[in-house]
């Protein structure tokens, strides 16, 4: 990480050790995170955790999380990126940007964190009874009763999409998603980011699926896995919102912030069928209850509340 002009990014390189206790705390490989110096000078420092116990190479590590909490400046939850830094970054980064932080805090409307992913390393992983998610050609001794999800193999373009089966909240709504969809349902994927979430639903035996992201990257993505899954005649992948929903849906599955679930909440209500079930998982413990409280008011009875690591998956029918 040298020093550059302010008008290029700086990338933090990360090491081995810290790549796989990223892929631990994240499910996602990751190589480097850039970030414009013009970008760091106006964020505020976070208190983080300064290495870890896993760790015993190097103390520095990176961490993608979701703040608990909504952003003044952003009005939403931001995408934040932490970084707990060794003393030649503290000392690099100080020097490129007149500051040092010991964590850094983006905006998700800013500009995009560049990262990129491989399944080099990857192992198929089982997800509920019956998921497993698996790179693309990777050998896997299958039973008959397995619904097996494919991912493109190799490096990815670094296009920042989420959702590789390995982080709680992908795994939350799988599991939800096995216990609720039925055979010929239609199922919404509201922020369906790479698309695993659409692909299950319909492996599960849903009769049509619709999977929507507000960005382009994670349409293209999205369109690449469905396509790889055999599945693009069960699943329409599109951008937008749930404005570009064709309601009414029997399942409408939504891993996405706490905040966009609050704000949509009424929109939701209309969308899902009588006697349909809503599922969200992009919520932090901490804000569950305030999640599920604004989905009640909006007409919706919680039904089933699943807590893993740091989140919650909850499922909510619609009387």
């Amino acid at each position: 990480m040298a020093n550059r002009p302010t008008s290029n990014p700086i990338e933090i390189r990360l090491t081995p050790a810290q790549r796989n206790h990223y892929f631990r705390r994240t499910g996602m490989f990751l190589r480097s995170i850039s970030l414009p110096p013009a970008q760091l000078k106006r964020l505020s420092v976070v208190a983080v955790k300064a290495g870890s116990e896993a760790l015993p190479i190097s103390r520095s590590a990176v961490r993608q999380v979701l703040e608990p909490k909504p952003s003044s400046e952003q009005g939403g939850d931001p995408f934040v990126v932490e970084v707990a830094l060794t003393p030649e970054q503290r000392e690099q980064i100080g020097r490129a940007t007149g500051n040092v932080f010991a964590s850094l805090r983006i905006g998700p409307h800013d500009f995009p964190v560049t990262y990129h992913e491989t399944w080099d390393d990857a192992t198929p992983v089982r997800i509920g009874r019956t998921m497993v998610i698996k790179p693309a050609g990777k050998p896997y001794e299958t039973s008959d009763a397995d619904r097996i999800i494919e991912l493109p193999a190799g490096d990815g373009s670094g296009q920042g999409v989420f959702g590789t089966g390995r982080h709680p909240t992908t795994r939350l709504s799988l599991i939800l998603l096995e216990g609720y969809v039925e055979s010929g349902d239609r199922v919404l994927d509201l922020g369906t980011g790479s698309g695993i979430l659409a692909v299950a639903a319909a492996k599960l035996g849903a009769g049509e699926v619709l999977a929507l992201d507000t960005e382009a990257a994670a349409v293209a993505f999205a369109q690449e896995v469905v396509s790889l899954n055999g599945l693009a005649y069960v699943v329409e992948v599109g951008q937008g919102s749930v404005e570009s929903a064709a309601p009414p849906y029997e399942v409408v599955v939504a891993n996405i912030f706490p905040n966009a679930i609050i704000e949509l909440a009424p929109k939701l209500a209309t969308t899902v069928r009588r006697g349909g079930v809503l599922i969200t998982s992009g919520s932090v413990v901490a804000r569950a209850e305030e999640t599920a409280d604004a989905v009640c008011a909006a007409g919706f009875g919680l039904e089933q509340r699943r807590p893993q690591d740091d989140w919650v998956g909850m499922a909510f029918r619609k009387p």
